[in-house]
């Protein structure tokens, strides 16, 4: 049985909207003479997907709710962020 490696894949571009994820982890792993093979397993952040789907946005743009506002005083977070975060929810359960 083989053994386990862990190991990042260095080379990978600036990721950004419409960038093909797969190709370009593909071509990095390639560059860096470790290619992919069958039954590897790989884990991507979601924040490279984010980014590739184009779903980046500048915090002072978001118009920020009421309640997001409550909210975010309450707990101390960034309004904003809570804000997209209540607009990604189906339901605030307290």
């Amino acid at each position: 049985m083989p053994g386990l490696s862990i190991f990042g894949i260095p080379g990978l571009p600036e990721i950004t909207a419409g960038t093909d994820l797969a190709d370009a982890i593909r071509a990095a792993a390639q560059e860096a003479s470790s290619p992919l093979a069958s039954g590897d397993i790989l884990v991507i952040t979601s924040k490279i997907v984010s980014k590739a789907e184009g779903r980046v946005v500048e915090l002072s743009k978001v118009p920020v709710s009421p309640f997001a506002r409550q909210y975010a005083e309450k707990w101390e977070k960034e309004p904003a962020i809570v804000e997209l975060v209540l607009q990604e929810s189906r339901r605030v359960v307290c």
